[in-house]
C-alpha cells in the first residue's frame, strides 16, 4: 500500500479551492460521492497557493490538494483515463497561477473499503469523549485487486496499491510505502 504526494519543490505548495463554498461542494462531490453538481458542470477554478512558479506547475503530474481530492496532470489522465475508469473519474479543472491557468483534472475516487487500522493508528481524544484517528496513520486492506482506495468512515484518507505506484513510474508522482 502506498500514498501518493506532490514532488517537494518548496515547502507547503497546496492548491485551493476559490471560496469556502466552492471547497464544500467538491468536498460533497468528490469525498462523498454525492451527485450535487451535474458532471457537466464540474469545471472548477483551483488556485495555487504561495511558493508555486508556473514552470513548476508545468512539470508537475500530481498537485497537493487542500482537501483529499487528488489533482492529475493531462499527461497522466490521458494515458491512464481508461485503465483507471473503474476505480478514478477524471473531471477537467483549472490551476490558476497569478495571471495564468494551467489544466488539469481532479480524481474522483470510486471505490472504497476500510483501509485505516484503528487499532494500530495513533487517536485523539474529543471534548465529548468520542476519538478520531490521529498520527501515526496505519492502513490496511483485505483486497489486493485495486488501484485506488478511500477510506469508508474516514474519507479523508485514501492509498494506492502497488498497481497504481507501478503507472507513476516515469512521471512527477512522489509514492511513499505505509
Amino acid at each position: 500500500m502506498f500514498i501518493i504526494n506532490q514532488h517537494e519543490t518548496n515547502a507547503n505548495q497546496i492548491i485551493y479551492f476559490k471560496s469556502q463554498s466552492d471547497s464544500q461542494r467538491y468536498w460533497d462531490f468528490f469525498i462523498e460521492n454525492k451527485n450535487v453538481i451535474p458532471y457537466q458542470y464540474v469545471n472548477p477554478l483551483l488556485v495555487a497557493g504561495k511558493g508555486y512558479t508556473y514552470n513548476q506547475i508545468l512539470k508537475l503530474d500530481f498537485l497537493n490538494c487542500i482537501i483529499p481530492i487528488p489533482i492529475f496532470s493531462c499527461k497522466f489522465v490521458k494515458k491512464y483515463n481508461e485503465l483507471l475508469k473503474e476505480e478514478l473519474q477524471f473531471f477537467p479543472c483549472k490551476i490558476k497561477i497569478k495571471d495564468k491557468t494551467v489544466d488539469f483534472f481532479l480524481g474522483r475516487i470510486i471505490k472504497s473499503d476500510n483501509i485505516l487500522d484503528l487499532q494500530r493508528s495513533g487517536s485523539r481524544t474529543l471534548t465529548d469523549g468520542s476519538s478520531l484517528p490521529d498520527t501515526p496513520f496505519f492502513y490496511q486492506t483485505r483486497c489486493d485487486n485495486f488501484y485506488i482506495l478511500r477510506d469508508c468512515s474516514f474519507k479523508s484518507h485514501y492509498i494506492v496499491s502497488k498497481y497504481f505506484a507501478n503507472l507513476c513510474k516515469g512521471f512527477n508522482i512522489e509514492v511513499k510505502s505505509v
